[in-house]
């Protein structure tokens, strides 16, 4: 595994030669995704031994209030204002997606054993948090870069509604048409990673394909309640007493 870690150096030499500015973010992120791994196999190990109901939920806990944590974080926007509307997107499209998987795919006297619920609450979190960073990035982006426009629709006698409504719909196109994009690609260019490890595992092909198909369109509805909620709740603390654009939103960086 080392030696095969090492092509990550072909990267870090192209980076460094256009002076990126990345490979410090590189080599952080990667060291972190390298420990927090390690402890998760350890642990895990532990978590799925034990079984219990209690712990397993907690952990999913855990991880819906870090992703709604990095969301904020991210975005670099206020915790205080952004951090409930952020959780409740993402819980909303926990309970929706769960509820699938729970009573219609794994069936819900085994959905919440550890070989189900930690791995499929993971993949539905860490897609719509993907998700999510792009699209209130892109909307809070283009609200204050392109706040005359905003104002231009409150004076044709929009509300605030719908002088937001575009710039909601734009930054739901940021999120999406990626995901949509390599979706239309699946099984003609590229094979999802969990089917692959399906079928490495034993899996009969249809069986893994099957399973894919749910899994990509869960990651999907959850992303899109998660970010359409985030957005519709957030937006309430973008403005000042005057209607204007509170700048006093984001995070003051250090």
């Amino acid at each position: 595994m080392i030696l095969g870690a090492l092509i990550i150096i072909i990267p870090i030499i192209i980076l460094y030669y256009y002076r990126t500015g990345l490979n410090k973010p590189l080599a952080i992120a990667f060291l972190r995704m390298i420990v927090q791994l390690s402890l998760v196999g350890l642990y895990l190990e532990y978590i799925f031994d034990l079984n219990s109901i209690l712990v397993n939920i907690a952990w999913a806990v855990l991880m819906i209030l870090a992703a709604a944590y990095t969301i904020v974080e991210r975005v670099e926007l206020q915790l205080k204002y952004f951090f409930l509307p952020i959780l409740i997107g993402i819980i909303v499209g926990i309970i929706v997606n769960g509820s699938v998987f729970a009573f219609l795919l794994v069936g819900s006297d085994s959905f919440f054993d550890a070989r189900y619920i930690i791995p499929i609450m993971g993949m539905l979190i860490g897609n719509s948090l993907n998700s999510a960073i792009i699209g209130v990035r892109s909307f809070f982006k283009k609200l204050s870069s392109d706040i005359e426009r905003y104002r231009y629709y409150l004076m044709c006698g929009a509300t605030r509604n719908e002088a937001l409504f575009q710039f909601i719909s734009e930054a739901m196109q940021d999120a999406f048409s990626p995901t949509i994009a390599s979706t239309a690609t699946i099984g003609l260019i590229w094979l999802p990673g969990m089917m692959t490890g399906q079928i490495l595992g034993g899996s009969y092909p249809i069986t893994a394909i099957k399973f894919q198909i749910m899994i990509i369109i869960t990651i999907f509805v959850g992303s899109v309640i998660t970010l359409f909620i985030s957005l519709n709740l957030s937006k309430r603390f973008v403005f000042d007493e005057y209607d204007m654009f509170d700048r006093s939103i984001y995070r003051v960086k250090k």
